[in-house]
């Protein structure tokens, strides 16, 4: 399982940008749109179960409610035998079975009777009188008037109106047996008849009643294709209904007391049940629907919820994925340029269109390349000026020792002739040529450099006899110095060529140093001719711009400055400040870079010279 997720969570890590954004974004557009749209149809669903409960019973109160006023009709007319004390003498007479009415009997039975038929003005079907003593008096539809009737003492409605005290009790509907051999449908009403002074039972009245005036009310309401209507009494029997009986259900509704809304399973289906029960019948109006048939108008509503649901998703989606590829379009365009980089191809940039997290990598990759483009074209001009340093060298060492020898042969001869001169030069010499052939095999110090120029300046000397003034001072702290080999000499140079020789009389050239904020500068100044205005920023735009060695002014000073800049950097070489007739001064400055003292250095030296 771990493995599983691993690699899971390794796969999402792999995908690409675009494809996690639009993963990311089906998942935070799926899952919410789903929940909302569940939520919402199980919500509406829910609220129109219950408003439809709720209506539902409203109308089992009022079809109660028409039903009890019906039955109140029915409650009156079985009182009417207190009315005529005459029938109640009747029925508390005591008769034998089969015995013969009188005259002036039937006549007051008959009567008695008749008023109920005409008061009532409904559909009753028979009346029946019991005394408890034997007296009877039946009437029936389709026949006469029978008195052999004998109580049943066993009889479940006489038990039952026997429990209410003078209370009328319903009966379910049933079947009417006429003498004419015709059956009939009919629901009752019986009352226990009591005796006002001494309470006694004097008998019962029974009410035969066609249910069709029930079965009237019940047409009122309009019912669905499987919805179902009925009527039970308090212990569950079917008194009359409408539609189909749920199956179960009637059995059920005797645990259907008072009013509610409820649900009921039946043949594995999920039934909605209203029920309202009446105080006077104690009969229960139950209506039931299933669940699955009320729901059809919920049904459709769940279809457009999942259509639109589909259609908002399909379109999230869309733009999902569009914008996910507009966003990491610059980040694709990015990637293809740093794969051209990394194949060497530095022509390349990339548009900065806007300044987001995006625009800013942009540019920062437009920076490297033009960066990796100057590096690259500096270790170019590096490797050009080391090849031709080389074949300079190659060339200058075209049989040095015979060079060195010529000279040691040109000096020997000059000792033994007594031209100290000559021998001071070729010396020199030698040392000055042994020094630039051998300067670039290894680094060299400050403290070599000046021995150097010492040298060349002797020879100059040499040269220049007395019109030439060279003043040498060095501090001491600077001698170990890390130094660039022949960087001093074409400064100097320059200064015999630009100045002491076009100029007339004697010249002055200084070379000062030190050590200064961890920088070691360095300044060569003469007092020759100096340089115009125009000549002197020619020079300063050449060393502060140009790439290429070109021009007759000021190769030397340029050769110098490019070759500090490769070395240490932009903010290193040299800078030149110079008025017309008031001399030159070049200042070199270099990082202060101690090497450490090799064998041949431990003695002190002191630069501090005039010549």
């Amino acid at each position: 399982m771990m493995t599983k997720l691993r690699r899971g969570v390794q796969w999402l890590r792999n995908l690409k940008l675009a494809q996690k954004l639009i993963l990311i974004n089906s998942v935070l557009i799926v899952i919410p749109l789903g929940a909302l749209g569940v939520y919402a149809f199980t919500s509406f669903r829910g609220t129109m179960e219950a408003n439809v409960g709720e209506s539902q019973l409203q109308t089992m109160k009022q079809i109660t409610l028409n039903i009890d006023t019906y039955m109140e009709e029915l409650n009156r007319l079985s009182l009417m035998p207190y009315q005529y004390q005459d029938i109640l003498d009747y029925l508390a007479s005591e008769r034998k079975p089969g015995a013969s009415l009188s005259l002036e009997e039937i006549s007051l039975l008959n009567n008695f009777v008749s008023k109920v038929f005409l008061n009532g003005r409904i559909d009753i079907m028979g009346v029946s009188l019991y005394g408890s003593k034997g007296a009877s008096y039946v009437v029936m539809p389709e026949s006469q008037y029978v008195t052999s009737y004998k109580l049943d003492e066993d009889a479940e409605w006489l038990k039952e109106a026997q429990g209410h005290f003078g209370e009328p009790i319903f009966l379910t509907t049933h079947e009417l047996k006429p003498t004419s051999g015709s059956v009939y449908e009919v629901f009752s009403i019986v009352r226990e008849l009591r005796s006002f002074d001494s309470g006694r039972t004097l008998g019962y009245i029974v009410l035969d009643v066609d249910p069709a005036v029930v079965e009237k009310i019940l047409a009122q309401v309009q019912l669905g294709r499987r919805e179902s209507l009925y009527i039970t009494n308090a212990r569950g029997d079917l008194v009359i209904r409408k539609g189909s009986v749920i199956p179960g259900a009637d059995g059920a509704a005797a645990s259907f007391r008072g009013e509610g809304v409820t649900h009921l399973e039946s043949g594995g289906e999920r039934m909605l049940v209203s029920y309202a029960t009446s105080e006077l019948t104690q009969w229960t109006t139950v209506g039931a629907v299933p669940v699955s048939e009320l729901m059809q108008d919920s049904l459709q509503v769940r279809n457009s919820i999942t259509i639109m649901g589909i259609i908002c998703v399909g379109s999230a989606m869309l733009f999902s994925v569009f914008t996910a590829y507009r966003i990491t379009l610059p980040i694709r365009k990015l990637s293809r340029l740093m794969k051209k980089v990394e194949k060497g191809q530095l022509e390349v940039a990339f548009p900065v269109n806007q300044w987001d997290e995006v625009g800013q990598l942009g540019s920062a990759f437009n920076k490297m390349v033009s960066r990796l483009s100057e590096l690259g074209y500096l270790l170019y001009e590096t490797e050009i000026r080391e090849k031709d340093a080389q074949i300079a060298a190659l060339q200058s060492k075209i049989n040095p020792h015979f060079l060195y020898n010529t000279l040691g042969s040109i000096s020997m001869y000059a000792e033994l002739e007594g031209s100290k001169e000559i021998t001071t030069m070729t010396n020199n010499l030698s040392r000055i040529l042994r020094y630039s052939l051998n300067a670039h095999q290894s680094g060299v110090v400050l403290k070599d450099e000046i021995e150097h120029i010492r040298r060349y300046m002797a020879i100059q000397k040499l040269r220049y006899d007395e019109r030439l003034h060279f003043t040498l001072d060095i501090e001491e702290a600077a001698m170990d110095c890390e130094a660039i080999p022949l960087m001093i000499q074409p400064i100097v140079e320059n200064s015999f060529k630009h100045g002491l020789d076009k100029g007339v009389g004697e010249g002055r050239i200084s070379l000062t140093g030190g050590i200064q904020d961890g920088l070691l500068r360095l300044i060569v100044e003469d007092d020759g001719i100096g340089l115009t205005t125009a000549q002197l920023e020619q020079i300063r735009h050449k060393l502060a711009y140009s790439r290429n060695l070109g021009g007759a002014t000021g190769n030397g000073l340029l050769n110098v400055h490019r070759r500090l800049v490769l070395s240490y950097g932009e903010r290193y070489g040299l800078t030149i400040d110079s008025m017309p007739y008031r001399g030159v001064r070049v200042t070199l400055t270099v990082p202060a870079k101690h090497m450490p003292t090799r064998e041949d250095d431990r003695k002190p030296v002191v630069f501090h010279s005039t010549s």
